[in-house]
């Protein structure tokens, strides 16, 4: 709404604005630009970084359970 509220005496609203978008950018929209943009040295630092948690997740869970059984 950009006319303000005239009451005679005052304008209520004259000077509002709405606000604008607020976009909170997470992994999946950060990867995506990047990758349009062209850093392929920051994807495949992510992909590696990726690939060693994944490892250590497996390998601490089968480390985990073969522990537990003796």
């Amino acid at each position: 709404m950009n006319v303000p509220y005239n009451n005679g005496k005052v304008k209520m609203g004259q000077f509002y604005e709405r606000p604008l978008p607020s976009y909170d950018i997470d992994k999946d929209m950060a990867l995506l630009q990047t990758s349009m943009i062209g850093d392929i040295k920051t994807i495949k630092r992510e992909k590696l970084a990726w690939r060693v948690y994944m490892a250590l997740l497996v390998f601490g869970v089968f480390g985990a359970v073969l522990f537990a059984k003796n």
